[in-house]
């Protein structure tokens, strides 16, 4: 198997200042891996020791490579447990395609940008404890927030691939029309040919959060037990070497406190979204192998 590998990048982002870190030029903590610096967990192993390697998928807000600059919440996220850990981040572009054989590989320690948990994923990799979860949300003109508001409309569309998609063809039938992105998506959905729009909700807010006479509803809210997604909404998680127990114990650790003290929620609201996308479930919902 052929692992595609990546060029390393140098990391300097407002947003790690805001999180009060020092970075040197090469996009860590000035003295991370310094041996006046003490980490919380020791021993962690990493690809590169006093290193943590990162795979950075572009999905903003969540994270972007941003051509070597780095930024978004799961960067800051990151960026804060490799201080506290004493390890100096290095981050490399990543996809969805490739991120988990990339660390399968042994070329990078994580992945972050949004990383649904799923138990197809889980088969290659570990996860950590989540960041975040997703969710089914619902724009329309005449303020649709549940599945059963969306069965009084005419066309409705969404993005193939999506969790939800299969039970909501059952359940509207060939009302529901598909699209290969947001974008298309929003396209009509603008133009006036779908009554409603079905995506992520983190998607939503940013594309219409500056439009008037629309409402952008977290369906989840109210969910409809015949859609899945909606009775167990997809956790965001960073996947790490499988088997890596102190680099997974150690982020566990770290996430779990950004999410307690309210930082991540806080990241979320920063980034237009809304704080309700922190709250996950208290035992990690994998999503079922299809």
């Amino acid at each position: 198997m052929i692992i595609k590998r990546f060029k390393a990048a140098c990391l300097l982002t407002a947003s790690a200042f805001t999180l009060g870190l020092s970075l040197s030029a090469c996009g860590g903590p000035l003295n991370a891996s310094s041996s006046s610096c003490v980490p919380k967990h020791a021993d962690i192993k990493t690809v590169t020791p006093g290193k943590l390697t990162i795979g950075a998928i572009d999905i903003p807000p969540y994270s972007s490579y941003g051509s070597g600059n780095p930024t978004g919440i799961d960067i800051q996220i990151v960026n804060k447990i490799a201080a506290e850990e004493c390890l100096t981040p290095v981050y490399q572009q990543a996809t969805y395609a490739d991120a988990v054989q990339s660390i399968a590989g042994g070329n990078i320690d994580l992945a972050l940008g949004a990383v649904l948990v799923t138990e197809k994923r889980l088969k290659v990799v570990d996860f950590s404890a989540s960041t975040y979860r997703d969710g089914m949300g619902i724009v329309s003109k005449t303020g649709a927030a549940t599945v059963s508001d969306l069965e009084k409309m005419g066309k409705v569309g969404t993005i193939d691939g999506y969790l939800w998609v299969e039970d909501l063809k059952k359940i509207l039938g060939d009302r529901l029309v598909t699209y290969p992105s947001s974008v298309e998506l929003k396209a009509d959905f603008d133009a006036g040919r779908l009554d409603a729009e079905v995506d992520a909700f983190g998607v939503q807010e940013l594309q219409f959060k500056d439009v008037k006479g629309l409402t952008i509803a977290l369906s989840d809210d109210k969910p409809d037990l015949r859609v899945a997604a909606q009775k167990n909404p997809p956790e965001a998680a960073f996947p790490i070497t499988k088997g890596n127990t102190s680099l997974k114990e150690a982020v566990d650790t770290g996430i779990i406190s950004q999410r307690k003290d309210g930082t991540i929620g806080k990241l979320l609201t920063d980034a237009g979204l809304s704080e309700v996308l922190s709250k996950v479930a208290a035992k990690q919902y994998a999503v079922p192998a299809s």
